[in-house]
């Protein structure tokens, strides 16, 4: 059985790891692609590198508000009547 070259090639890098970007950059490519299949769950930090955001443009009232047309169904009869 042969053993693996051990010998120290000066242009070989004596690390293999990736560093934060590339490891950002290769997640956030398999997302894309796992994706076409279906959800799936993403690290907050690789969402961030691939430009996810929070949503906090509308409060939960006021995306609740948005769905009526301006009249209040929970008004009383006499202040919905608008002086009529």
């Amino acid at each position: 059985m042969k053993s693996p070259n051990t010998s120290n090639n000066t242009n070989t890098p004596t690390s293999a790891g990736l560093d934060d970007q590339d490891y950002l950059t290769l997640a956030s490519s398999m997302i894309n692609s796992e994706s076409q299949v279906g959800p799936v769950p993403v690290d907050p930090d690789i969402a961030e590198a691939m430009g996810a955001f929070s949503e906090d443009a509308l409060s939960a009232d006021d995306a609740l508000d948005s769905h009526f047309d301006g009249i209040d169904p929970t008004a009383d009869a006499e202040g919905s009547n608008h002086g009529r």
